[in-house]
């Protein structure tokens, strides 16, 4: 069975395992350890179905990687590290540098959920994680979802930036936005089971979970969606999807983007941040006054920007997404 996907090739394997290894060869001299998160690193990435069958990487490289000391050097060195690997592998790599000392205090996100949980180790100790909290796999927090919203959110707004355009999209294009538009649908299956304290990491396991859904709006047609988006995830066929009409498809998903999230963030109470530090990112973001956190501001206005109703310039806002999500 292969380590990345649930149906990849072995070639497919081999060809990780290098642009693994050359990653390895990039980062190790500054960091400890490094971590594979995401899909290949749950086992379930993405393999991209060529024209003369072959398989290639579709996913992106999403690594933690361990520092003894975190700065602001040694972020920006990752930082071109990151546009250095992902020019040379043609693929996008992320590297999130964790300095090894707060480990046991990280913060109970999505992001450290799958650290813990869901990981390959590359390099380094295998025991490296073990300071990370125990999380509990029923009390992800709600708010975790409306990040993962507004991220996805971000990705319908980039599509509806490129469809004001009169010139017809790229055969990368196509692919990028069927791309993105099934992302959302994952989004919308992976908040549902959330918010009914459903969710697990694996999708073999919510493939299964999804279809017991209660209640969320559009119930029957998210979980349409999901189980077709999780399918292309499995065998990332794209050229059956040749006729897959980005505009209406968009349509679809923003119409129903524009009363889940509403409906979601209904779905709990607590607001994110404390006073203090509310107080203080507002001042330094948006040279305001407010003990609201600014992804929770981000929240309204990414509803207000897919209407075509304005708000903060698509600059400020994709700034401002990039900070905060």
């Amino acid at each position: 069975m292969s380590p990345y996907t649930l149906k990849g090739s072995t070639e497919l394997d081999a060809r990780i395992n290098a642009d693994l290894q050359c990653i390895t060869r990039a980062t190790s001299p500054f960091a400890s350890a490094g971590i594979l998160l995401g899909s290949y690193g749950r086992g379930e990435g993405t393999p991209f179905i060529n024209l003369d069958g072959s398989q290639s990487p579709f996913n992106d490289y999403d690594l933690i990687v361990i520092v003894n000391k975190l700065t602001h050097r040694i972020r920006q060195k990752f930082k071109a590290l990151e546009k250095q690997l992902s020019e040379k592998l043609h693929l996008p790599v992320d590297l999130y540098p964790y300095q090894a000392s707060r480990l046991r205090k990280c913060e109970f996100s999505l992001l450290n959920y799958e650290m813990k949980y869901g990981h390959k180790v590359i390099w380094g100790n295998t025991n490296i994680l073990d300071p990370l909290p125990n999380y509990s796999h029923t009390a992800i927090p709600l708010s975790e979802g409306s990040r993962l919203l507004l991220n996805r959110g971000k990705l319908l707004l980039d599509i509806q930036q490129r469809l004001k355009d009169p010139e017809p999209l790229t055969p990368e294009e196509h692919i990028r936005f069927i791309k993105f538009i099934h992302k959302v649908w994952l989004a919308f299956g992976d908040c549902a089971l959330l918010a009914e304290k459903k969710y697990a990491l694996s999708y073999r396991i919510k493939k299964d979970r999804i279809q017991n859904l209660e209640a969320c709006p559009h119930r029957d047609l998210i979980i349409e969606g999901y189980l077709k988006a999780i399918q292309l995830k499995e065998w990332g066929d794209f050229q059956s999807l040749n006729h897959f009409n980005i505009k209406e498809e968009f349509k679809t998903v923003r119409d129903l983007f524009l009363l889940f999230f509403p409906w979601y963030r209904n779905q709990y109470s607590a607001h994110e941040g404390s006073f203090s530090k509310n107080l203080a990112l507002n001042l330094k973001w948006n040279n305001k006054f407010s003990t609201t956190h600014p992804r929770e501001q981000l929240y309204d206005t990414i509803l207000i920007l897919l209407q075509n109703k304005p708000s903060l310039s698509m600059a400020r806002f994709y700034k401002l997404q990039q900070r905060f999500s």
